[in-house]
Protein backbone atom coordinates (compact mmCIF):
# COMPACT_ATOMS: atom_id res chain seq x y z
CA UNK A 1 0.00 0.00 0.00
CA UNK A 2 1.43 3.35 -1.04
CA UNK A 3 -1.31 5.94 -0.43
CA UNK A 4 -4.25 6.20 1.96
CA UNK A 5 -6.87 8.87 1.30
CA UNK A 6 -8.58 10.11 4.45
CA UNK A 7 -11.74 12.11 3.87
CA UNK A 8 -12.70 14.47 6.65
CA UNK A 9 -15.40 16.98 7.45
CA UNK A 10 -13.72 17.85 10.77
CA UNK A 11 -16.69 16.61 12.81
CA UNK A 12 -16.42 14.45 15.91
CA UNK A 13 -17.79 11.54 13.86
CA UNK A 14 -14.56 11.45 11.83
CA UNK A 15 -12.07 11.59 14.72
CA UNK A 16 -11.76 7.80 15.01
CA UNK A 17 -11.26 7.58 11.25
CA UNK A 18 -8.37 10.05 11.57
CA UNK A 19 -6.69 7.85 14.15
CA UNK A 20 -7.33 4.65 12.19
CA UNK A 21 -5.92 6.12 8.96
CA UNK A 22 -2.82 7.36 10.80
CA UNK A 23 -2.29 3.94 12.40
CA UNK A 24 -2.61 2.20 9.03
CA UNK A 25 -0.15 4.68 7.56
CA UNK A 26 2.36 3.98 10.34
CA UNK A 27 2.01 0.20 10.04
CA UNK A 28 2.20 0.04 6.25
CA UNK A 29 4.53 2.96 5.54
CA UNK A 30 1.87 4.40 3.23
CA UNK A 31 1.63 8.13 2.71
CA UNK A 32 -1.52 9.71 4.14
CA UNK A 33 -3.43 12.27 2.11
CA UNK A 34 -6.17 14.16 3.96
CA UNK A 35 -8.98 15.51 1.79
CA UNK A 36 -11.63 18.02 2.78
CA UNK A 37 -14.40 18.69 0.26
CA UNK A 38 -16.21 22.01 0.40
CA UNK A 39 -19.76 21.50 -0.80
CA UNK A 40 -20.68 24.33 -3.24
CA UNK A 41 -23.52 26.61 -2.25
CA UNK A 42 -23.04 28.92 -5.23
CA UNK A 43 -20.88 28.85 -8.33
CA UNK A 44 -17.34 28.77 -6.89
CA UNK A 45 -15.95 29.97 -10.23
CA UNK A 46 -18.18 33.04 -10.26
CA UNK A 47 -16.57 36.41 -10.91
CA UNK A 48 -18.73 37.90 -8.19
CA UNK A 49 -16.37 39.35 -5.54
CA UNK A 50 -18.68 38.37 -2.65
CA UNK A 51 -18.80 34.76 -3.84
CA UNK A 52 -15.02 34.65 -4.19
CA UNK A 53 -14.59 36.18 -0.73
CA UNK A 54 -16.99 33.58 0.70
CA UNK A 55 -15.00 30.66 -0.77
CA UNK A 56 -11.67 32.24 0.18
CA UNK A 57 -12.83 32.46 3.81
CA UNK A 58 -14.11 28.87 3.77
CA UNK A 59 -10.84 27.63 2.36
CA UNK A 60 -8.77 29.62 4.88
CA UNK A 61 -10.83 28.22 7.77
CA UNK A 62 -10.46 24.70 6.35
CA UNK A 63 -6.68 25.18 6.02
CA UNK A 64 -6.53 26.12 9.71
CA UNK A 65 -8.51 23.01 10.66
CA UNK A 66 -6.31 20.80 8.45
CA UNK A 67 -3.18 22.19 10.10
CA UNK A 68 -4.60 21.42 13.56
CA UNK A 69 -5.58 17.92 12.47
CA UNK A 70 -2.15 17.23 10.99
CA UNK A 71 -0.55 18.33 14.28
CA UNK A 72 -2.50 15.58 16.07
CA UNK A 73 -1.06 12.87 13.78
CA UNK A 74 2.72 12.93 14.29
CA UNK A 75 5.24 10.51 12.85
CA UNK A 76 3.80 10.03 9.37
CA UNK A 77 4.08 11.71 5.98
CA UNK A 78 0.91 13.71 5.34
CA UNK A 79 -0.25 15.73 2.36
CA UNK A 80 -3.60 17.45 2.20
CA UNK A 81 -5.97 19.18 -0.15
CA UNK A 82 -9.19 21.15 -0.11
CA UNK A 83 -11.46 20.76 -3.12
CA UNK A 84 -14.78 22.37 -3.96
CA UNK A 85 -17.36 19.90 -5.23
CA UNK A 86 -20.08 17.45 -4.34
CA UNK A 87 -18.60 15.21 -1.65
CA UNK A 88 -19.27 11.70 -2.91
CA UNK A 89 -18.07 12.08 -6.53
CA UNK A 90 -15.24 14.39 -5.53
CA UNK A 91 -13.82 11.90 -3.04
CA UNK A 92 -13.85 9.18 -5.71
CA UNK A 93 -12.34 11.51 -8.30
CA UNK A 94 -9.55 12.59 -5.97
CA UNK A 95 -8.83 8.98 -4.98
CA UNK A 96 -8.35 8.16 -8.66
CA UNK A 97 -6.28 11.25 -9.39
CA UNK A 98 -3.99 10.62 -6.42
CA UNK A 99 -3.73 6.88 -7.06
CA UNK A 100 -5.05 5.99 -3.61
CA UNK A 101 -4.98 2.34 -2.56
CA UNK A 102 -7.52 2.82 0.24
CA UNK A 103 -10.12 5.40 1.24
CA UNK A 104 -10.80 5.88 4.96
CA UNK A 105 -13.96 7.67 6.07
CA UNK A 106 -15.86 8.12 9.30
CA UNK A 107 -19.41 6.82 9.27
CA UNK A 108 -22.65 7.11 11.14
CA UNK A 109 -24.88 4.07 11.63
CA UNK A 110 -27.70 3.68 9.14
CA UNK A 111 -31.13 3.77 10.68
CA UNK A 112 -33.74 1.28 9.51
CA UNK A 113 -36.25 3.98 8.58
CA UNK A 114 -33.69 6.14 6.75
CA UNK A 115 -33.69 5.36 3.04
CA UNK A 116 -30.86 7.76 2.23
CA UNK A 117 -27.18 6.86 2.40
CA UNK A 118 -24.73 9.43 3.67
CA UNK A 119 -21.54 10.35 1.85
CA UNK A 120 -19.40 7.62 3.39
CA UNK A 121 -21.84 4.85 2.50
CA UNK A 122 -22.28 6.13 -1.06
CA UNK A 123 -18.50 6.17 -1.49
CA UNK A 124 -18.23 2.64 -0.07
CA UNK A 125 -20.76 1.11 -2.45
CA UNK A 126 -19.51 2.88 -5.59
CA UNK A 127 -15.74 2.96 -5.12
CA UNK A 128 -13.49 0.93 -7.41
CA UNK A 129 -10.92 0.72 -4.59
CA UNK A 130 -11.31 -0.55 -1.00
CA UNK A 131 -13.03 1.73 1.49
CA UNK A 132 -12.71 1.48 5.26
CA UNK A 133 -15.67 2.95 7.13
CA UNK A 134 -14.83 3.73 10.74
CA UNK A 135 -17.83 4.17 13.01
CA UNK A 136 -17.62 6.78 15.70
Amino acid sequence: MKLILLGTDFTEETSKAHKQAAELSRKTGAQLHILHVLEPVDDPDSDDPETQEFYDKLEAKSQERLAKLIDTLPGITINSSIVVGNRHPTILEQAGTLGADLIVLGSKPLEADNQRFGTSHRVAVTSPIPVLLVPN
